[in-house]
């Protein structure tokens, strides 16, 4: 049995010569431009650094030397609240030019303490003082280290970018040398650049009054109760003002807030009005202006709790044990911290779930207290104190008819899991193996609101890397929700992208990678930024070797395939594959995926609309020659030629599209899989496809000789 001869455009041993014909150095080897370039030759000193090295240097090919971000609509931006009181109203001023017109300079630094809300500033700044023809663009850093180059310079564009990064964005004084010049390149074509500096990174460099460049400091954030009210205006609320001014100040001191702490504030005394109807199956309209005589009593108890910090009582509850009048103590004991602590995370359980939560937090505590040798205290202490639901109701829960236990306090439960964060140290890492584990170890929005809570909360990721380690049993799926919400956070997601970075190449957490990316990808409202860097990691995941890895990456670049943003993502995936020559990664999942890709008649691959830098015919050969690739590409073949076999004239097209692919020895075993795969394929009711492709593979003279084995097997 033999296949017809090689095909002629066959590129089989192109090039060969060249590296064996003595013209070269011996240390040297030539690599060949992609063919039409008209570029000559490379040659290459030093083959062992390029071999070693070429395929780091292909997975992180990007746009080069170039910051990218999301156009954000001047109108959207203008109808988001913002309070220009106080210092902001001064540095407002500042940063514009005598007449109030424009920003004073091309170039704007605005440096401020992190969660001052400079961000916001910056944007509206730009909304209300740039003209309308020019497009507002927010870049995300995504660089090792600031560099003027990387920096986009279009006509009309004012672009803000915000340095927060410790790692990545620290302003040297070269780097502000070099922003002089680009100063004067954003003013001749009329556009602007902002860049939100935090204060830890700012080392008081010089910048001369007479450059481009503007430098202002904002100190204070913005006055916590306008911001409040700003935002209760912008979510439709104003009637809830009332209610905010009614609060009891002792209880919720809004001055120590800053900006970002204010918002989630607002949002809070939003969910306590939506919680209060539903609880109270009535309606207050919120939407006008409330007055004082028709303040309902019971919705501003629940606001005025919203609005506490509750900082007092839990000095208190995690105070030292004091009896007072009655017995009772003040303090509560250990299992009873934990219970709180079970209650916060859970708000609403089965009371069984709750206790077991309790119990799992104390042995874990216990057992590190006691070096490992379990409960410090007896079950007879414990059995002496007081029963569960006596406990539930003085941590601030109830308790249904059917044992359901309802903690329907979610700003008191935040507040407890931060202040027992910040006030125990050594409770942090037992914490965290408690809250991921068990029954509370599930990826439900409020265990990864809580966990999220905590390790992002002073801005660094340090305790978001250890819940990567080993030490930690995380479930994927919660790491992977986690790991979302922290590469969207505004302070901390650029270090979370190096994180998945990191584990993208590592067996542990690989597909946890991917599975985080493809939620980022899947999302509806991803950035271009965003989608480059998740696709990046899915890269580097896929050509990380672990095979699990590789599988996931496929489904994520399958799903990708299904839309045209997508394809042009998988699409950019197989041309760095096929200028890499790796045998398998990323470039041939995005291929199979692109096999995925809808058609109209027939196969989009086999179709005029694919890009021509795309070599489909020596991309199929390259998956059919492999036999870690060849099972998919054979199955995806074999859905093409079973969708179009219901019309003879797009079978034959399929058919005669394929059949170059197919003649050479080396996948002539691919080819004859492929054809028993065809077994039960019927073209037009009369012609097997089974049969009509080993008619046109095999040559005439052998088939009497060995006829086709059916069976796959």
């Amino acid at each position: 049995m033999a296949p017809w001869p090689p095909d002629p455009s066959s590129n089989a041993t192109q090039g060969t010569k060249a590296a064996g014909d003595g013209r070269a150095d011996p240390a040297a080897f030539v690599v060949h431009p992609v063919s039409d370039t008209g570029l000559a030759p490379i040659t290459v000193n030093r083959p062992e650094f390029f071999v070693n090295h070429a395929d780091k240097i292909i997975n992180e090919t990007r746009k080069q030397g170039v910051l990218e971000g999301p156009t954000l609509p001047r109108h959207r931006i203008k109808q988001e609240p913002i309070v220009r009181e106080g210092q902001w109203a001064g540095t407002w001023q500042q940063a514009l030019d005598p007449a109030g017109l424009h920003p004073r300079k091309h170039v704007l630094i605005i440096v401020a303490p992190r969660s001052y809300g400079s961000t916001t500033l910056a944007l509206h700044l730009l909304a209300r003082h740039t003209d309308e023809d020019t497009d507002i663009v927010k870049l995300d850093a995504d660089w090792k280290t600031p560099k003027v180059g990387w920096l986009p310079a279009e006509e009309r564009h004012a672009y803000q970018v915000d340095l927060k990064d410790p790692d990545h964005d620290r302003i040297s004084a070269d780097f502000l040398t070099m922003l002089e010049q680009h100063a004067e390149l954003l003013k001749r074509l009329s556009s602007y650049l902002v860049l939100n500096v935090a204060k830890d990174l700012w080392t008081d460099p010089y910048v001369p009054v007479q450059s481009g460049i503007h430098v202002v400091h904002l100190n204070e954030p913005p006055p916590a109760q306008s911001v409040i009210e700003a935002r209760l205006r912008a979510r439709k609320a104003p009637g809830l003002i009332a209610y905010l001014h009614s609060a009891d100040k002792t209880k919720a001191p809004l001055s120590r807030l800053d900006a970002v702490e204010a918002v989630r504030v607002a949002d809070s005394v939003v969910l306590a009005w939506r919680e209060h109807e539903r609880l109270t199956d009535s309606s207050l309209p919120m939407d006008v202006p409330s007055s004082w005589s028709a303040l309902d009593a019971g919705l501003a108890e629940r606001i005025t709790s919203a609005l506490s910090d509750w900082r007092d009582k839990l000095d208190i509850l995690f105070g030292e044990t004091v009896s007072v009048h009655g017995g009772k103590d003040t303090s509560l004991p250990l299992e009873d911290r934990c219970l709180l602590l079970a209650l916060a995370v859970h708000q609403s359980a089965p009371m069984p779930i709750v206790a077991k939560a309790a119990r799992d937090l104390q042995q874990i505590i216990s057992a590190d207290a006691a070096g490992g040798s379990g409960f410090a205290s007896t079950t007879s202490a414990a059995f002496a104190g007081r029963g569960l639901r006596r406990r539930v109701v003085d941590a601030g829960a109830g308790v249904g008819t059917h044992d359901e236990v309802v903690f329907d306090q979610p700003g008191y439960g935040r507040a407890v899991l931060t202040y027992v964060w910040d006030n125990y140290e050594v409770i942090r890492e037992p914490l965290l193996k408690w809250i991921t584990s068990g029954e509370g170890g599930e990826a439900n929005d409020h265990v990864v609101d809580a966990i999220a809570a905590l390790t992002l909360r002073h801005g660094n990721v340090d305790h978001l890397v250890q819940l990567g380690s080993q030490t930690y049993s995380v479930k994927e799926a919660l790491l992977s929700a986690l790991l979302v919400q922290a590469v969207q956070d505004e302070h901390i997601g650029r270090q979370a992208w190096g994180i998945l970075y990191g584990w993208a190449s590592g067996k542990e957490r690989a597909t946890t990678v991917v599975t985080a990316c493809r939620q980022v990808l899947n999302s509806p409202d991803v950035t271009s930024s965003q989608a480059r860097m998740a696709m990046v990691r899915l890269r580097r995941a896929a050509n990380s070797g672990h095979e699990s890895a590789w599988s996931e990456a496929l489904k994520a670049f399958v799903e990708q395939a299904q839309h045209p943003s997508g394809v042009a993502r998988l699409i950019t995936e197989v041309r760095a594959w096929q200028q890499s020559g790796r045998s398998r990664g990323a470039g041939t999942a995005a291929f199979l995926a692109l096999m995925s890709v809808p058609g109209t008649t027939i196969p989009w691959l086999l179709s005029d609309e694919v890009p021509s830098e795309v070599d489909v015919k020596r991309a199929l050969q390259d998956l059919l020659g492999n036999i870690a690739t060849a099972p998919d590409a054979i199955d995806g073949l074999t859905t093409w030629i079973r969708q179009s076999a219901t019309d003879p004239n797009n079978y034959a097209r399929v058919r005669d599209g394929l059949l170059p692919v197919l003649r050479g020895q080396k996948i002539f075993k691919a080819s004859v899989r492929l054809m028993q795969a065809l077994e039960h394929v019927s073209v037009d009711g009369e012609t097997n496809a089974a049969n009509d492709f080993w008619d046109r593979l095999v040559d005439p003279r052998v088939r009497t000789v060995i006829q086709l084995n059916r069976d796959p097997a």
